[in-house]
């Protein structure tokens, strides 16, 4: 994965739907993401567009609870649950 990279966010819960675009910004796991360490297999992800508003973000912070929140902001986010384009 590119720094910069379009991306899908998949949902991650049980709907199999695309829940935002946007794009990648570091897989480092030491990166930190609202004070948290990435850790593996994670991704910091600029989020460009939310489709879906009431879409659970994967690690909820005071001032992101859901991914309406996260719209032009970082979050972090599992690579298995990104689709690269």
């Amino acid at each position: 994965m590119k720094q910069n990279q379009k991306c899908k966010l998949m949902d991650i819960g049980e709907r199999k739907q695309v829940v935002a675009e946007g794009r990648i910004h570091s897989t480092d796991p030491t990166q930190l993401v609202h004070f948290v360490r990435l850790g593996p297999k994670a991704a910091r992800v600029w989020v460009d567009a939310v489709l879906v508003d009431d879409a659970e973000v994967w690690r909820k912070s005071d001032e992101i609870e859901s991914l309406k929140d996260a719209h032009g902001s970082s979050i972090a986010w599992p690579i298995d649950k990104l689709v690269i384009f």
